[in-house]
């Protein structure tokens, strides 16, 4: 809203009180009330907004909108006009902070985006559509990690760049390494049964506890497009990649036993 800022003034540093960006916007607003002006505030959640707003909370609702408040500092009368908007995002899968509170809360209306696989239902990477891969990748992880995996679930925009679905084999599999399968240990805190039942038996290794990470290496492509179509009953995987992937889960098996 308003706060005390450092100039400096005759070679000296003093304070002056100095509007804040939502105060700017209102009173803008107030001069041109044809117009609609939005404040947008990412992660709306990570700050403590009632201490931001303090007492502005009680005119942003839209039947309070017009009513006088005066401001701790300046002491000038301020209110918040009808064509002002405040949109806010945030990450409810993030549980190391807050959600809003309740009085914040009935100041907003809320609007839920889920996973868009609309988005991705005409991309297909050697074979793997896109769309189908993550809706089933989102089932697994809806039937087998707790009460909020509905919030935890893989978006769309992982498989996408610059609004439009990646399209390069290297680029999917770097996601899936270095982006997805990370974020999965991390929501299954390591427990790689959970992982090998949400990303397949190819690709997680529950008896060694560990992801398969030799997949993602030059010349193991054919056998990480099978790890992902693992989970995909529609597709049928052809018999010569059935028996190079059991030959790849052989081969780690011998190795183990070598060690």
């Amino acid at each position: 809203m308003e706060g005390y800022r450092p100039r400096t003034q005759n070679g000296q540093m003093v304070f002056e009180l100095q509007d804040g960006i939502f105060k700017r916007l209102c009173l803008q607003a107030q001069q041109n009330p044809e117009l609609n002006y939005y404040l947008i505030i990412d992660e709306i959640n990570r700050g403590d907004i009632p201490r931001i707003f303090g007492e502005l909370l009680t005119v942003l609702e839209k039947n309070k909108r017009g009513k006088k408040i005066l401001l701790p500092l300046s002491r000038q009368e301020f209110s918040v006009p009808p064509n002002v908007y405040i949109i806010g995002t945030m990450n409810t899968a993030d549980r190391s902070i807050a959600l809003l509170d309740t009085a914040l809360r009935r100041r907003f209306g809320f609007i839920e985006l889920m996973p868009d696989t609309e988005l991705l239902k005409d991309a297909v990477v050697d074979g793997i559509p896109l769309g189908s891969w993550l809706h089933s990748l989102n089932n697994r992880i809806c039937q087998n990690i707790g009460r909020d995996a509905r919030n935890l679930q893989i978006g769309h925009a992982y498989l996408m760049e610059k609004d439009r679905p990646i399209h390069s084999l290297p680029r999917l599999m770097r996601v899936v390494q270095e982006d997805i399968i990370p974020l999965l240990e991390e929501y299954c805190y390591e427990d790689y049964k959970t992982l090998e039942l949400i990303l397949g038996s190819v690709l997680v290794d529950a008896k060694q506890q560990r992801i398969r990470h030799e997949l993602f290496e030059p010349g193991r492509e054919d056998a990480f497009i099978e790890a992902l179509l693992e989970h995909i009953p529609e597709l049928t995987i052809p018999e010569d990649r059935l028996v190079e992937i059991d030959d790849l889960l052989e081969n780690d098996i011998d190795e183990q036993n070598s060690d």
